[in-house]
């Protein structure tokens, strides 16, 4: 589960802003949390905010650093990224980036991140640390490419394996193109077998992989994927939406027909996306490979990628409408709000414990209505799953203590000089029941816009 994330020097964000999700002393609504030994956690989250404010500038940031983790600073994927860092000084160029992660794995709370020069694609510092009360932290491994120095703790080796370990570390100490953790977690198969507390790397390494993060356009969607066992769920749950669907039509086909007509840009994606999708550590005896797989939409076809005995099977939906037999309708032909409701879908049918979902604009193209009928869907299953989803929206009816906690509303705004302000609601110390939707769109809280004026063209022309 996510804990924090921080991020400063990229696109709108200047100084470090960080999003907490360690809940407040807000009493209500406490079945939703989740609990480690030290605090509880949020599950939900929402960040509202005016145009050009920043709040998809945050997501940004997440989905980066996870590119980042992934893929090092060379790949094709960053190279039109370089002019990420904050523009609105000019020294930024040459001022590292800062991302950070905190994590809780197995009831403990671990700290992962990085600086970068994004603009020179170069690694600077990176660290792991295992986060405890009263500042007891244990550094895991510290690196900082300038000083070619690099630490990893030995009490996370056997003795037989620590100069292994540094071999490692001697030969990445100058290594600026890529992350430690991402090279340390690949291939390296003897060196887990004999340090059982290294698992904690190749853990964290795979959250931050399976992060799913989506926006209104998203293609491939890394979302667990509907499995034909819920088929019958999905439909029940289309209807209850009032989407006019009367029957979902599933079909096995081949790779070369679900590939068909696609670039070869969209193709390398997807067979990206199978290799993370049911990664080595997911053994095809193992149940967990029946929750492997991602959906994705092909030319306007809407495609399930799951997986047998580790093979991808691929299994196009299509949608019959009002109970008109023999009339099917592929994902292009529904709307945008059928379509986006689709997306939104998986999270609600999701297997896997502990998935943390990220949606950029939750609310495009869709009613009012379905929108708040989605979160109190999601509200409802957070309260015997855990389960995490951060969204940004403009969408002011969930502007409601009834059906918020206080804690689970961020703002951001833009400063003096537009940089990005992350800030929590519950800073205004607000009364539980108090109706703040109208306070809101007031300005009473900051973080929306206000015009002066409206402007016409024919104020233009008649002062000519």
């Amino acid at each position: 589960m996510l804990t924090r994330f921080t991020v400063g020097n990229f696109c709108s964000f200047d100084k470090n802003q960080t999003l907490s999700l360690i809940s407040g002393s807000i009493q209500n609504k406490k079945e939703r949390l989740f609990k480690t030994k030290d605090f509880k956690l949020l599950k939900f989250a929402s960040i509202f905010g005016a145009n050009a404010s920043g709040k998809s500038n945050f997501i940004k940031a997440m989905e980066y650093a996870q590119t980042v983790v992934m893929v090092g600073m060379e790949h094709p994927l960053l190279e039109a990224k370089r002019y990420s860092y904050n523009r609105l000084s000019p020294k930024n160029k040459d001022k590292t980036s800062y991302f950070e992660f905190e994590i809780c794995i197995d009831d403990e709370i671990y700290a992962y991140g990085f600086e970068i020069l994004i603009f020179q694609k170069r690694v600077c510092e990176e660290w792991l640390i295992k986060l405890g009360k009263n500042n007891k932290d244990i550094p895991i491994f510290t690196r900082n490419i300038d000083n070619k120095q690099i630490y990893f703790n030995p009490e996370y080796l056997t003795e037989k394996n620590a100069e292994r370990m540094k071999v490692y570390m001697d030969d990445f100490k100058s290594v600026s193109k890529k992350l430690f953790l991402s090279e340390i977690v690949s291939n390296k198969e003897e060196l887990y077998r004999s340090n059982p507390k290294l698992i904690i790397l190749r853990k964290l390494f795979a959250w931050i992989v399976r992060l799913n993060i989506s926006y209104p356009d998203t293609s491939i969607s890394g979302y667990d994927c509907f499995s034909q066992k819920n088929i019958d769920e999905l439909f029940n749950a289309l209807s209850s939406f009032k989407t006019g669907i009367s029957k979902i039509i599933p079909c096995e086909i081949s790779k070369e027909q679900a590939l068909d007509k696609l670039n070869s840009e969209f193709r390398k994606e997807i067979e990206e996306s199978i290799i993370r999708a049911c990664p080595p550590e997911c053994d095809k005896n193992d149940k967990d490979c029946d929750q492997c797989g991602f959906r994705m939409n092909c030319n306007g076809r809407l495609i399930f990628v799951t997986f047998r005995d580790r093979t991808p099977v691929f299994t196009e939906i299509t949608f019959e409408h009002f109970n008109v037999p023999g009339v099917y309708f592929s994902l292009a032909e529904e709307s945008d709000g059928t379509q986006r409701l689709l997306d939104l879908l998986s999270v609600l049918f999701i297997q896997k414990e502990n998935s943390v979902f990220v949606i950029d604009e939750i609310d495009r193209s869709l009613h009012p209505q379905l929108t708040m009928q989605f979160i109190k869907s999601f509200l409802k299953l957070a309260e015997n799953k855990n389960i995490q989803l951060i969204i940004t929206t403009h969408e002011s009816h969930l502007l409601n203590l009834k059906l918020l906690r206080q804690d689970e509303i961020f703002f951001v705004e833009a400063g003096h000089s537009g940089e990005s302000i992350l800030y929590p609601f519950d800073k205004f110390k607000e009364r539980f029941d108090k109706k703040i939707e109208d306070a809101y769109l007031d300005g009473r809280y900051g973080a929306v816009p206000l015009f002066d004026s409206i402007y016409t063209p024919f104020d233009s022309e008649s002062k000519e």
